[in-house]
């Protein structure tokens, strides 16, 4: 198992806890704004929910153990990106030109995976947030400086 140093997941693993938000909270769109800042010199890193075995917001449920049992892979390819679209991203053609729809998908890379952590609840991840990259920064900005997160309204 590798451990998250600094005690950073023992204490979100209880906020959630003490929140009753253990198995229900998930980070994914705007919900990545929740995710723990913290930086180690010059390098800037966060932690954050990866999985849980709750419904994810496409009705989808991925099981933690089984992302934990392929955790080696999870940190040798894994990528953090705004949306998926590194991926999603290539399926985006415009069907009359065949062109991309995002013209870089992997623009929307803003860090990559460093250390996973299996608690009772959730799989915690810890990710290295690139530095000089336009996108990465203001993720960076929006989770160091928004306190609290904002939350979506209403039909947002």
């Amino acid at each position: 198992m590798v451990v998250v140093a600094d005690g950073v997941v023992d204490a979100m693993v209880a906020e959630r806890e003490a929140e009753s938000q253990s198995a229900d909270s998930l980070f994914v769109g705007l919900d990545f704004l929740k995710a723990t800042p913290h930086t180690e010199g010059e390098r800037r890193f966060v932690h954050f929910e990866a999985s849980n075995d709750a419904l994810d917001q496409e009705g989808e449920r991925i099981l933690k153990s089984a992302l934990f049992a392929d955790r080696a892979f999870y940190l040798e390819k894994g990528n953090i990106d705004l949306e998926h679209l590194t991926i999603l991203g290539y399926r985006m053609v415009d069907p009359a030109t065949g062109r991309l729809l995002i013209k870089n998908p992997r623009d929307y890379e803003i860090g990559l995976r460093v250390e996973v952590r299996d608690t009772a609840h959730v799989i915690f991840a810890k990710g290295e947030i690139y530095r000089g990259h336009e996108q990465a920064d203001n993720i960076w900005h929006s989770i160091t400086t928004q306190k609290p997160p904002p939350q979506p309204g209403v039909g947002t």
